[in-house]
């Protein structure tokens, strides 16, 4: 628990973020002092968050949908003690991947990324659950033919219901799979450029002029589009970026801003640290619409 919340006060620190090339999800960041986000620390918190999800999608897909091998299976697992104990478990895995969501967004600092790694667990570990009871039902049954058409006309649940849903499950598993290593590859990219135009980079002291929300929120970030102005051998330059940040921590328009580039023409805009930033105090104009 002392970890999540450091990991989540890290999260909030680094807030604003700026991006001149992404917005929303793909928007990332790298706190001052943090190295290129790696995998490996993440894998321990997505197996054990896969496996949870498995233990928990066993009632559901075995007592609902049909895919419990035996009946004594079936009473066994749609039993009150083993309902309980699933939910028990429901709320154990959603803690587990909100772990995980926070490391990943601790190491990459993307949400987009954060996000697929807490997908992949979720739709891992009930993939595997109802692969698992499919195998073993048909297993027990080999002759028992696997016809769609149950669906519609069996009077009971059949299992060809649980089939289904399980291939929902491992369609958006494989979908997600198949999405993380270019998402990891963007953001360790990105986060590969900002480290290296904070060693190597030309710094120039830049003003924030133009402050714009687009009207839009990533779990009730608000995001802007900015611009802000810097002189190069005293010729006046802007440069547009997007931001995305929460309601309470908003810069004025006047803020210092530090503009980082170099020769491959990377562009980098962060607040300037060694002023103290001034955020609006008016919260409420930044504030998600409800509902």
């Amino acid at each position: 628990m002392r970890n999540a919340a450091k990991g989540q006060q890290e999260h909030i620190e680094m807030l604003p973020l700026f991006s001149t090339t992404d917005k929303n999800g793909r928007m990332t960041g790298l706190p001052p002092g943090r190295r290129v986000g790696r995998t490996d620390p993440l894998l321990p918190w997505l197996l054990a968050s896969v496996a949870l999800w498995a233990l928990t999608g066993s009632v559901p897909f075995g007592a609902l949908l049909g895919l419990a091998p035996t009946p004594s299976i079936n009473m066994f697992l749609g039993h009150p003690v083993t309902v309980v104990i699933a939910v028990v478990l429901l709320f154990v895995s959603i803690s587990a991947t909100g772990g995980l969501y926070s490391r990943a967004n601790e190491q990459f600092g993307q949400s987009r990324v954060a996000g697929l790694f807490a997908a992949l667990a979720i739709a891992g570990g009930l993939t595997i659950t109802a692969g698992v009871l499919l195998l073993w039902t048909l297993i027990r049954n080999p002759s028992r033919p696997f016809n769609l058409e149950a669906l519609a006309t069996s009077p009971t649940i059949p299992l060809e219901l649980g089939a289904v849903v399980g291939a929902i499950f491992a369609l958006w598993g494989a979908i997600t799979l198949l999405r993380l290593p270019s998402s990891i590859s963007h953001a360790k990219r990105l986060q590969a450029d900002i480290e290296r135009l904070r060693l190597e980079g030309f710094p120039f002291s830049g003003t924030l002029t133009v402050l714009n929300l687009s009207n839009q929120w990533l779990f009730n970030l608000p995001i802007f589009t900015i611009e802000v102005s810097y002189f190069v051998d005293g010729t006046l330059r802007i440069i547009s970026a997007h931001m995305r940040t929460s309601a309470d921590r908003v810069p004025l328009v006047g803020s210092r801003m530090l503009v980082l580039t170099d020769d491959r023409g990377s562009t980098h805009v962060e607040l300037d640290s060694s002023i103290g930033a001034i955020f609006d105090p008016d919260v409420s104009k930044y504030a998600a619409p409800d509902g």
